[in-house]
């Protein structure tokens, strides 16, 4: 039987109105912005100005069509690695987690207001030790980098930003971080338009491993993107939106 949220949003009226109805209702209620929602079995600390934080509280989740596709994946082929690039508040790894498909997790994630949020999702879900959070960017080079920083509205869109930033960040590069070699690795790359910059920074752990990649990438550097992993021997196997899903095996 449907639930009131389903039932609701089949009235095109009543859909158009939600959003801005539940967005008012925890600007009311939700202390200090917060508040902390259950979805799919897992606990998350959600602010309401956050558009991310909204749907996962408003809708009880957020690309649950990616998520699915890609935990089933890992859970088909077996991950001996799961890599969060752009982790935000650590949805993708705190999924993972609790899937229990992947040996081991490591998240990345340079903006420290996400990353805190992410730390108390890890805690209220009993996960301490089991995702590793890793504060830098993830780029084709270490050292600073330039940053912008979005509003508390949009802190999922906090990016490296090639023509300066208004601030900076430590960045590294995969193939400097991580030694695995004969493993299985899949990803989500969610960085805002750095995706290139990132594989290129991961040739040698490409190279050395089974990679399963979920990278989100809009059509103006799409087909970039795809000639870049086709020369490191991927072919795409799915597309949810602008998720795109692409694997070396």
């Amino acid at each position: 039987m449907p639930g009131l949220t389903e039932t609701i949003l089949k009235l095109p009226i009543l859909k158009r109105l939600y959003p801005s109805l539940r967005k008012r209702w925890a600007e009311i209620f939700w202390k200090d912005g917060f508040a902390v929602v259950r979805s799919n079995g897992a606990l998350f600390l959600l602010n309401h100005r956050n558009f991310v934080d909204r749907q996962i509280a408003f809708y009880r989740d957020y690309e649950p069509e990616q998520t699915a596709y890609l935990t089933t994946a890992m859970r088909e082929h077996r991950c001996d690695l799961f890599l969060d690039i752009g982790a935000n508040i650590g949805l993708y790894s705190i999924r993972a987690a609790m899937a229990g498909h992947a040996k081991r997790i490591v998240a990345f994630e340079p903006d420290p207001r996400n990353r805190n949020q992410f730390a108390a999702n890890i805690l209220m879900n009993g996960l301490t030790g089991q995702i590793e959070v890793d504060p830098h960017a993830v780029s084709n080079r270490g050292g600073p980098v330039g940053f912008t920083f979005f509003p508390d509205t949009s802190t999922g869109q906090s990016r490296v930003d090639e023509s300066g930033g208004t601030d900076s960040v430590e960045a590294v590069r995969i193939d400097d971080v991580i030694d695995l070699k004969d493993g299985t690795i899949f990803a989500k790359i969610d960085i805002e338009g750095h995706e290139a910059a990132a594989v290129e920074g991961m040739a040698e752990t490409i190279k050395a491993n089974r990679v399963f990649l979920q990278i989100e990438s809009f059509p103006e550097q799409l087909e970039n993107l795809s000639n870049l992993l086709t020369t490191h021997g991927f072919t795409r196997r799915h597309s949810i939106g602008d998720d795109h899903f692409f694997a070396n095996f």
